[in-house]
């Protein structure tokens, strides 16, 4: 008898899978340390992770899928993507912006890596100005790059990005920003940028620690970049209350402990702390560093962190202020002018006082002035001599509009309105309206007679000086004639008397002198075997001559030519762009074996071959174009890179 037997339970439910990227789920590096890596070197390796070049990983898959911040373009992908453009500002892709987060976010969905926004200056947008922010070219430290070891790949410090920082804090060194290979800078981000190598000429950039003297700058310049560093540790831990606000009120607190904004600026040069808190400027970031560096205060916690500033040890008294003359002198001055029946303006009180200007007093004693100069006004207001003249009689303004309606002139309402002792035309508007009505209308019928006659003059004018025109010589041109009359455009000419404008020209042109196209027009009947003979003859010639060359030997007209001989025509033509052909392709290929030549020379001497120390090798190259021998380039790598497999064993 079989026993029953018990087995566990299967697990059937479905293993979860982790999301899939399109990209390489590159990690970066640094992130929460000051050595956080930037955003464009983050592309960099990203691009060697799959094993293409920079550019290629930019221009095939990122920018189509990135849309456009600004231009005609904007909210969309543009299609014309200009290369040599995106990478002069391409720096600004570790900075802040609109443009900054569409590279993050697309970034963060075709790696599935999140808080990429943490390799640029994105977490400070809130606090620190983009203007002076990044530097245009590269910089790096050959140190950092040196010291690189199997456990961490080489890769761009987002330090390196800022124009405050020219010192790297680690090795106590300035930074450098010429190749020491090919002597060029190079921009942060380049098609072909890979980090820790030159962007141009391909050399390694690392060198090993070297001994360099610290002195009281470079002491100072280290100090900065340790301020900028501490900064970039602190974004993945920034609070919601951050921002402006904090920082302004931070000011305020510095400000009443030093006692004013002009203490503050004689303690601290070149920072201008009342735009940030009135105008509610976002501050640069030199400001906020030289700010921090006075104050002894660390540059995270002025932009994160309440600070009590309280009283200062050394400041023995409340701080008051000082104004160069006493107050019980301004305050009398004040006093004994508004007891007067008329008092004086502000101004001579100023000046009586010792003062140029009224803002003092203004800003010491508001009240008492106000009361000064409302006092002054009703005084002078009171003074003025009141207007008794008596109103104008309706009766002699309805006579003099009157009597101007029946004058068969031009009326001026404004004349009209003088005569009679009005100052303004604004009763005549409002108590007559339709006797204003009349007079307008009687000279809007003025105008259009006197224009319909000078339209008529006119009209007689144009048709006489065309008239005359077809009787001249040499016959002017319908465009001359109009210059004559003052027009600019024979437009006036042409609309009013186009029949004889088409006469003029017909004239002129049977008139015109006779060119050397109209003799071999008229030679085509009993000459035309001549022109036949010169085609036949240049299809024999070595080189063979255009069709330009053939009708300038035979003073010819090419139109003309091309239509009585088409078959000769194009055999002539199609013979020379044949061997022009031919031509170009035996030079090309002239100057590929030149190009192939020293390719080899570079090779042997252990240099990388670029097309620039290529077409610097060869002496006088018959072209110039990079392209073109960036193409023979290709094609030669290949054959060297095949003879090179062949010779294996």
């Amino acid at each position: 008898m079989l026993e029953n037997t018990i087995y566990d339970g299967w697990e059937v439910s479905r293993p979860s899978v982790g999301q899939r990227s399109y990209l390489y789920p590159l990690v970066p590096i640094g992130v929460g340390t000051a050595a956080v890596e930037s955003l464009t070197g983050y592309i960099s390796r990203l691009a060697a992770a799959h094993a293409v070049k920079t550019g290629t990983l930019i221009f095939h898959e990122l920018r189509a899928r990135i849309p456009c911040t600004k231009g005609v373009s904007a909210g969309r992908a543009s299609k014309n993507l200009s290369h040599g453009s995106f990478y002069v500002d391409a720096h600004s892709l570790n900075g802040v912006g609109i443009r900054v987060r569409g590279w993050v976010s697309r970034l963060e969905q075709l790696t599935c890596v999140s808080r990429l926004d943490l390799l640029t200056v994105l977490p400070w947008a809130n606090a620190i100005s983009c203007v002076h922010l990044l530097r245009t070219r590269r910089v790096w430290c050959p140190s950092c790059y040196g010291e690189g070891c199997s456990t961490q790949p080489t890769y761009e410090r987002l330090l390196w990005a800022f124009q405050m920082v020219t010192a790297c804090p680690v090795h106590r060194r300035i930074l450098e920003s010429l190749c020491p290979s090919c002597g060029r800078t190079q921009y942060v981000l380049a098609s072909r940028s890979r980090p820790g190598y030159c962007s141009r000429c391909y050399c390694w950039l690392g060198r090993a620690g070297e001994s360099t003297s610290v002195d009281a700058e470079l002491t100072k310049l280290i100090s900065v970049a340790e301020m900028v560093g501490e900064l970039l540790a602190a974004s993945p831990a920034l609070t919601a209350h951050f921002g402006l606000d904090l920082l302004r009120e931070n000011v305020r607190g510095f400000v009443g402990s030093a006692g004013g904004y002009r203490r503050l600026g004689a303690e601290i040069r070149g920072v201008f702390v009342r735009g940030w808190i009135q105008r509610e400027s976002v501050p640069r970031m030199n400001s906020l560093v030289e700010l921090s560096r006075s104050l002894g205060v660390s540059l995270v916690r002025l932009l994160t962190q309440r600070i009590n500033t309280g009283k200062k040890t050394h400041q023995k008294c409340p701080w008051k202020a000082h104004y160069r003359v006493a107050s019980s002198i301004v305050e009398d001055g004040l006093r004994a002018a508004l007891q007067a029946a008329i008092p004086p303006s502000l101004r001579e009180i100023a000046g009586q006082v010792g003062y140029r200007s009224v803002y003092p007093l203004q800003f010491r004693y508001r009240v008492l002035c106000s009361e000064i100069v409302r006092k002054r006004r009703a005084a002078k207001r009171s003074s003025y001599p009141s207007a008794t003249r008596a109103p104008v009689p309706r009766e002699r303004i309805e006579k003099a509009l009157i009597a101007e309606l029946g004058k068969p002139g031009f009326t001026d309402l404004r004349a009209v309105a003088a005569s009679v002792g009005l100052s303004s035309r604004r009763r005549l508007y409002k108590d007559f309206h339709d006797l204003r009505v009349a007079i307008v209308a009687k000279n809007a019928t003025i105008k259009r007679q006197r224009l319909e006659a000078n339209r008529s003059a006119l009209t007689t004018v144009i048709e006489a000086s065309l008239g005359s025109a077809l009787h001249q010589e040499p016959i002017p041109t319908v465009e001359e004639v109009a210059r004559r009359l003052g027009y600019a455009t024979a437009k006036p000419l042409t609309s009013r008397f186009p029949e004889m404008c088409v006469q003029l020209r017909a004239r002129r042109r049977r008139l015109r002198p006779v060119k050397h196209g109209l003799r071999v027009n008229r030679r085509f009947g009993p000459t035309g075997e001549h022109v036949r003979q010169r085609l036949t003859e240049a299809l024999e010639e070595f080189p063979p001559p255009s069709c330009a060359q053939v009708v300038r030997s035979i003073s010819g007209h090419r139109n003309k030519i091309r239509e009585s001989f088409p078959d000769l025509w194009h055999t002539v033509h199609d013979r020379y762009v044949e061997h022009t052909l031919e031509a170009r392709r035996v030079k090309r290929e002239a100057f590929a074996g030149k190009v192939h030549q020293a390719l080899l020379e570079l090779h042997s001497q252990g240099i990388y071959p670029t097309a620039r120390l290529v077409l610097a090798a060869i002496p006088q190259p018959q072209y110039r174009s990079r392209e073109m021998v960036a193409e023979i380039l290709r094609s030669a790598r290949h054959e060297l890179l095949a003879e090179l497999a062949e010779a294996r064993p």
